[in-house]
């Protein structure tokens, strides 16, 4: 938990953000915000920041720029592995929609030039809310070889204020089971029996795997934790210096999980990303085609792995060493890698070569990896659909993908084969996800029902629009890419088998 000097440090930082976005400013106010504000949210993963006039090296990597506008106003060095960020600030008057106007290429040019020199790690332009890059700059930004990342600094610092939310609130259900649960109380309940069960099946030879494995299924409902609950097994299970490993769908999913166990972590950790555009099939023009959209290994979050914070990789050499790597100081931490299952073939490739075994692999959606097939496939050559839907699924082999304890999350614990009424793919055959010798056995489940009896959920309004026409889908998907270029992420589609 933070301090109290951590937290009045974060409420000062979001007062001054709104303070200052209501008003005209040149800026300068921010990169002092981001400077100070920089080590205490967990998610950026930095150890120290100063203002580029104040960095103590940078006549030592920088000779002879003491006095000089190379575009860069932070240098921030990543707690992980102590490489260097530049950043770039820039601050505008927001409307009640947190909005500013956007920024030019000519704004960012020189910090673009300066920043892609090879000593830099990564390049983040940070802003007070959200702000886009003009359409000429980001189109320029994206043919670099290292693009800057977009960071909203206020968005970030409010999430950090959220995920202090005491896990440790009273519950009368503990005294009275006919009492309403709090959610917290049901999470701390699903960790405790999940590590319970995989612990006893470990020690013994059941479910068909040799003594020292166990696999198990959680299901919950969306909105309940399931992030949380990943977070605290592989803190329960994994000792000082292990390797744990978390897959899902999309490289949105790797952003967002990466942010929570950083944000919430009780030990110390070491995150790694794993994913790439290549791999996870990220690419807007192929949406518009129906096979894309129906492919059940696409993923079609319409996030660029760029926009991942820290570091993000897909080379099995790296990985590799990232996991042998030393202890950095006297805190051993955990090492805790997010991936794709697009690109869970490298992680695969590093594990091997590492020679290590995942203490906890966590397969997030895993209903995404349910018996995935290709129908009536007789050519004796591998199809590229193949071959990622093998990826994909690489997470079930134990002799591919070591791990001593598999946990399988879900909402939905089954995806059935055709539904006559919707617009299924017909060359997927989808199975059920109740074969224990592949998921295990069931370690935790709760139903819809009790999540909104105990109150776990916030309220909320669905819109589901069903759409069962290739072109029309591609407009959906349009309009969705829109909302989100323009700041506005409220506008979502989702592709179903």
């Amino acid at each position: 938990m933070p301090t109290d000097a951590e937290r009045e440090l974060i409420e000062a930082a979001i007062a001054k953000i709104a303070e200052m976005s209501a008003q005209e400013t040149d800026g300068k106010w921010l990169e002092a915000v981001t400077v100070e504000t920089a080590p205490f949210i967990k998610e950026w993963d930095i150890e120290r920041a100063w203002l580029w006039g104040d960095w103590r090296d940078r006549e030592r990597h920088f000779p002879n720029t003491t006095n000089l506008d190379v575009g860069i106003d932070a240098v921030a060095v990543r707690r992980s592995d102590g490489a260097h960020i530049a950043i770039q600030c820039k601050a505008r008057r927001l409307d009640d929609d947190r909005r500013g106007g956007s920024i030019h290429y000519g704004e960012v040019a020189k910090f673009t030039s300066a920043a892609s020199k090879p000593f830099w790690a990564e390049s983040w332009i940070v802003t007070n809310g959200e702000n886009q890059l003009a359409s000429g700059a980001a189109q320029s930004a994206s043919m670099l070889d290292k693009p800057p990342k977009w960071v909203d600094i206020a968005g970030d610092l409010t999430r950090q204020r959220e995920s202090w939310a005491s896990e440790d609130e009273y519950c009368a259900h503990c005294e009275r089971p006919d009492a309403v649960q709090t959610k917290s109380c049901m999470q701390r309940e699903a960790i405790a029996e999940s590590v319970r069960i995989l612990q006893e099946h470990a020690d013994s030879e059941s479910g068909g795997l040799p003594k020292g494995e166990a696999r198990g299924r959680i299901i919950l409902p969306c909105g309940t934790g399931k992030t949380r609950i990943s977070l605290r097994i592989i803190e329960e299970l994994t000792p000082p210096g292990g390797v744990s490993v978390v897959l899902c769908p999309s490289i949105a999913l790797v952003a967002q999980i990466r942010r929570e166990y950083l944000q919430n972590a009780a030990v110390p950790m070491d995150v790694l990303a794993v994913c790439s555009d290549a791999t996870a099939g990220y690419d807007p023009k192929k949406e518009s085609s129906r096979n894309a959209t129906l492919d059940p290994t696409v993923d079609n979050s319409n996030v660029s792995a760029g926009e991942v914070k820290g570091r993000v990789t897909t080379d099995a050499a790296e990985i590799a060493d990232w996991m042998r790597s030393a202890p950095d100081g006297d805190k051993i931490k955990i090492k805790v890698l997010v991936g794709t299952y697009q690109s869970s073939v490298r992680v695969s490739e590093a594990l091997l070569s590492a020679g290590v075994r995942a203490r906890v692999l966590i397969a997030d959606e895993a209903h995404r990896t349910a018996g995935l097939k290709r129908r009536d496939s007789k050519s004796e050559k591998a199809s590229e659909d193949e071959k990622r839907v093998r990826d994909f699924t690489v997470c079930h082999d134990r002799d591919r993908f070591p791990a001593t304890y598999r946990v399988y999350q879900t909402a939905t614990p089954r995806i059935y084969e055709t539904n006559r009424r919707a617009p299924r793919n017909p060359n997927w055959i989808v199975r059920s996800m109740d074969d224990e010798t592949t998921f295990g056995v069931e370690l935790y489940r709760k139903s819809y029902i009790e999540a909104v009896n105990n109150e776990w959920l916030a309220d909320y309004r669905i819109i589901a629009l069903g759409v069962n026409d290739a072109e029309a889908y591609g407009v959906a998907n349009s309009l969705a890419r829109d909302t989100q270029s323009k700041g506005r992420r409220r506008l979502t589609t989702v592709d179903y088998m």
